[in-house]
């Protein structure tokens, strides 16, 4: 009899528990959300994201506030979501970076501590000058065998994809150059056009007010084809460069999120990507607005990823701090 009640009472505290996280999920969402960029103000991840957030918070019934985390290539932002409560409430963008950083560096994450949601964008790598630097790809050819090792390239970070980009595209194309690493895709930028280094590489939309006012050029793109937007610019391809590389730019939740607060937010962001709102913010903003992805997309994406990024890190010789 005495065990019977130890039962009872074992089962009714176990339904108290139960009780409160299902009705916590149904819930959802009861208050703002945040979400964590993992790099500085500015940048292509910031933009993609806020423009994104803005239109996708309606659809969600809370607030959608964006708070940046730049460190460590990515590393800091990562490692804060990663620990967050796994309620929905607090997300994060990710790009390459989430899969490269614990390939190459000491972490307490992995790409396997997020649960994928939406992917919002996809953009090819392109390789950026001052006008007044050089005008073409042949230009810069040039220069880097006439001077090995004396043309400088900034980049967002020691091994971040777009470190890994370049490697790859030295690699294949026999030129030396200087990498730079910095803090996040806005220091590259600003040392590329404060005439600290003589390139960058960027995504297309970064430097797109730049490049029409000529005072930025785009030399090449390592994009798949020509883009509409710059149908003049070169892919690596036709200079006999065999890379295709580009950073997504997604969004995540801690592992262990409720399945139903997870579908949640991916329908706010798919009601969102079809909204002439986002897609007038997008075009603006010269990011393509039909390059995103639902989960099941986005999962696959990122599985292949982990597959891919491995072979680069492996191609390139890349030495790792693990």
């Amino acid at each position: 009899m005495k065990m019977n009640r130890r039962i009872s009472a074992l089962l009714v505290a176990t339904a108290a528990f139960l009780i409160p996280a299902c009705g916590f999920a149904a819930d959802y969402p009861a208050k703002p959300v945040k979400i964590i960029v993992p790099f500085a103000a500015g940048g292509a991840a910031d933009m993609t994201t806020r423009l994104a957030a803005k239109v996708a918070e309606k659809y969600l019934g809370q607030p959608m506030a964006v708070e940046n985390r730049p460190g460590g290539g990515g590393v800091t932002g990562y490692a804060e979501v990663a620990k967050s409560r796994p309620d929905g409430y607090t997300l994060s963008e990710v790009g390459p970076s989430v899969v490269i950083a614990p390939l190459t560096k000491k972490t307490n994450f992995t790409v396997d501590s997020f649960t994928p949601i939406v992917n919002m964008v996809y953009e090819p790598e392109t390789i950026a000058c001052l006008s007044e630097r050089f005008k073409t790809w042949e230009e810069l050819v040039a220069a880097s065998q006439a001077n090995p090792g004396g043309v400088k390239i900034s980049v967002s970070g020691a091994m971040a994809s777009d470190h890994l980009a370049v490697l790859r595209v030295l690699k294949k194309s026999g030129l030396k150059w200087v990498c730079v690493p910095t803090n996040g895709s806005s220091q590259a930028i600003t040392a590329m056009l404060g005439g600290h280094v003589d390139l960058t590489i960027v995504s297309p939309s970064e430097l797109s007010e730049q490049v029409r006012s000529g005072q930025v050029a785009y030399l090449l793109t390592l994009a798949p084809k020509r883009l509409e937007e710059y149908p003049e610019l070169p892919i690596a391809a036709e200079k006999g460069i065999e890379v295709v590389d580009g950073p997504w730019r997604g969004l995540v939740a801690p592992k262990g999120t409720p399945e139903e607060v997870v579908a949640a937010i991916e329908a706010a962001f798919l009601k969102a990507f079809a909204d002439p709102e986002f897609v007038d913010a997008y075009s603006k903003a010269g990011l393509p607005a039909n390059m995103w992805m639902n989960r099941a997309d986005f999962t696959a994406l990122v599985d292949q990823q982990k597959v891919d990024i491995a072979e680069v890190i492996a191609e390139t010789g890349v030495k790792t701090n693990k």
